[in-house]
């Protein structure tokens, strides 16, 4: 077996991924066309085209065009329900999942109707092809602090099974994280997870601020924490998980290469990380491909791999007997091709 056929085989766990940057390129482009199209859309290479980015800024700007042709709430439905029988054809087998039901009012979709629908896609899946997927609803710094509380009083009667806590993604220059320090707080409060984007866009002083004014329990992305020798001692001490999305990073020119990535400098300095896909469809990547650039362009053992692999049970949020079961699942499939393992 090739090392290509290792990584899309093996059981994966994406602590980091969007469903509002995951959907399949032909569910929407078949949106494109219900609603009336776009004159530079033609073809699903076209499409391909539309996602390839200048910088972190054009990103952002790209993923509000898409989000335009995302208007019922079947739209929403349907494409989580198609991106989750994707990621089970992929053999990942546990998600935790961001989306944002605020950035669709302008299509008229109220937001109490896009957490429905993403909770009738999730049970669907689970219930078709086996797939464990558990949602965080991300308040979006874009929209504001001033209003974040009711974002927050929105989503609390969904508190489940489902809906597991909150993040705070968007643009993490422009809104600094102790802006929303109330609700987190308060989100805690009520039983959420806590989670926040930082040290993407911003620096370690971002990080620093997710860490000490929001109490996250982990970090979306983290890695500009190499630029501070005291927050990666801190972080591996504490062992707070970091979210790293590598193919992203590149992408949106976080780094301009894999060669300055610093994912194995984090990772042989022992901190907790883990790596994930962010928006794999607007980024044309896979959680399999982040595992190969790991393998390919970061040089890691076989063994490291698997450790990652681990690091996202350990931080997820699922209950231990789950956590013991992913283990157990990960663990069989290298025994079975030939590794030796032990416990981690």
């Amino acid at each position: 077996m090739n090392y290509r056929d290792y990584f899309e085989k093996m059981p994966k766990v994406e602590l980091h991924l969007h469903l509002d940057g995951a959907f399949t390129l032909d569910f929407l482009f078949d949106l494109v066309r219900k609603y009336g199209g776009d004159p530079e859309i033609k073809s699903i290479s076209d499409l391909k085209q539309r996602f390839i980015f200048r910088d972190f800024p054009h990103f952002i700007d790209t993923w509000f065009w898409k989000n335009r042709f995302f208007r019922e709430p079947v739209d929403f439905e349907e494409s989580t329900y198609q991106t989750l029988l994707a990621l089970s054809r992929q053999n990942i087998i546990y998600l935790e999942a961001f989306f944002s039901p605020w950035d669709y009012q302008e299509s008229g979709v109220s937001p109490t109707d896009i957490v429905r629908a993403n909770r009738n896609a999730v049970r669907r899946a689970e219930a078709d092809f086996g797939i464990k997927c558990r949602l965080i609803p991300d308040i979006t710094r874009d929209h504001g602090h001033e209003h974040a509380l009711d974002r927050l009083n929105l989503i609390t009667p969904f508190l489940s099974e489902e809906i597991i806590g909150i993040g705070l993604g968007g643009s993490e220059q422009q809104f600094p994280a102790n802006l929303f320090k109330e609700v987190f707080v308060e989100a805690k409060n009520r039983g959420f997870h806590c989670v926040a984007h930082a040290g993407e866009a911003a620096g370690p002083e971002s990080v620093w601020s997710a860490i000490k004014d929001l109490d996250v329990e982990r970090i979306g992305h983290g890695v500009r924490a190499i630029e501070d020798r005291e927050l990666i001692e801190y972080l591996q001490i504490e062992q707070i998980p970091l979210e790293v999305c590598i193919v992203s990073n590149i992408k949106t020119g976080v780094f301009s290469d894999f060669s300055e990535h610093p994912f194995a400098k984090l990772l042989h300095k022992g901190l907790l990380v883990t790596v994930n896909s962010d928006d794999p469809t607007m980024f044309g990547s896979t959680l399999a491909d982040e595992y190969s650039v790991l393998y390919r362009e970061l040089k890691l053992t076989l063994p490291e791999i698997r450790h990652v692999q681990l690091n996202a049970v350990h931080s997820s949020f699922a209950p231990p007997d789950e956590k013991q079961a992913m283990r157990d699942l990960i663990n069989r499939f290298w025994i079975d091709n030939g590794m030796a393992v032990t416990d981690n």
